[in-house]
């Protein structure tokens, strides 16, 4: 149900920095998706509290969104309120720890935060255990709330903690052995029941050579421009990988790459990434990913499941 003009006030009172009718064309890399009724991004952590227990009281829509890289908003008007949070590498503090043995560092971070300024941050450091992230996009907390990861890793396996708010506003601590991490998925305790919205990660990174960790990243980067496509909307990979295989290897063999429903189509780089080559409609993207579903389904047995969140 969409605001009325007194939620839409109190709202703005609670978080003056709201924003209405945004167009998620601007906000996901996917460059398309309808229009969101609110974005809030508070200033504070106090502020976050305060919007998250109003909107549950109001029951008013909400969801977390980080970098905007993983999801496409598929309905022209989405009602309900878009919570974006903050974070930067300027606001970063190592500890030192011992690790395993070895000297590392205990570093928190807001969700908020670039990713792929994390990993860049951390490998200027001297402090291993994220680099295989290196030029992913989106958001820390965008990143633990999926366990994003590539080359067989992923983001659960440095995380020490996280901090997270509950939709009734109370903030909580949890210990990675509280946490259910799964291939591009993250379950915190009670749920689907209880909702939690990630405010913080905290990682356990060991020392290793400054150097040979930037080069390292500097090479995965490299790489991922290589094979990837550049210039264009997209999600990154749009598909899981089925257990033992490749969703871009099972798309390729089904002679789908340069596939095209409208202005969306599927990358003739990479076959697991559908790509906006400009003015894409969301209603395209959906046509499109049923389409290689269906295709995908019919050549190999195989039905491909969506990463990429649609809203």
């Amino acid at each position: 149900m969409v605001m009325n003009s007194r939620q839409r006030a109190v709202l703005t009172a609670l978080c003056p920095s709201t924003r209405w009718e945004v167009s998620m064309a601007s906000h996901s890399t996917f460059r398309a998706g309808g229009v969101v009724e609110a974005m809030a991004e508070p200033a504070d952590s106090g502020q976050l509290a305060a919007v998250v227990r109003w909107l549950h009281r109001e029951g008013v829509a909400w969801r977390a969104i980080g970098g905007g890289s993983n999801i496409l908003v598929a309905s022209r008007y989405h009602e309900g309120v878009f919570i974006r949070l903050r974070g930067s590498v300027r606001d970063l503090c190592p500890e030192p720890v011992s690790a395993g043995g070895r000297q590392g560092s205990q570093v928190t971070v807001e969700a908020g935060c670039s990713l792929a300024a994390f990993v860049s941050w951390c490998a200027g450091r001297g402090l291993t255990g994220l680099e295989f992230m290196a030029g992913i996009p989106g958001s820390v907390g965008g990143a633990i709330r999926m366990n994003a990861g590539a080359f067989a890793h992923a983001i659960g396996e440095a995380l020490h903690s996280v901090t997270c708010l509950s939709a009734q506003g109370e903030f909580r601590e949890m210990a990675r052995d509280e946490i259910a991490f799964a291939y591009r998925s993250t379950r915190l305790p009670g749920e689907p029941g209880e909702r939690w919205l990630i405010c913080r990660g905290v990682f356990v990174l060991q020392q290793a050579d400054q150097q040979e960790l930037t080069a390292r990243c500097r090479d995965i980067v490299a790489c991922r421009r290589e094979k990837q496509p550049a210039g264009v909307g997209s999600a990154g990979s749009f598909f899981k990988n089925p257990e033992g295989d490749f969703a871009g290897r099972l798309i390729e063999q089904a002679g789908l790459k340069g596939l095209s429903r409208g202005k969306a189509m599927v990358s003739p780089k990479h076959a697991n990434f559908i790509v906006n080559t400009g003015g894409a409609e969301p209603e395209d993207i959906i046509a499109l990913m049923q389409e290689v579903r269906e295709r995908v389904f019919t050549h190999s047995g195989v039905l491909l499941e969506p990463e990429v969140h649609i809203l």
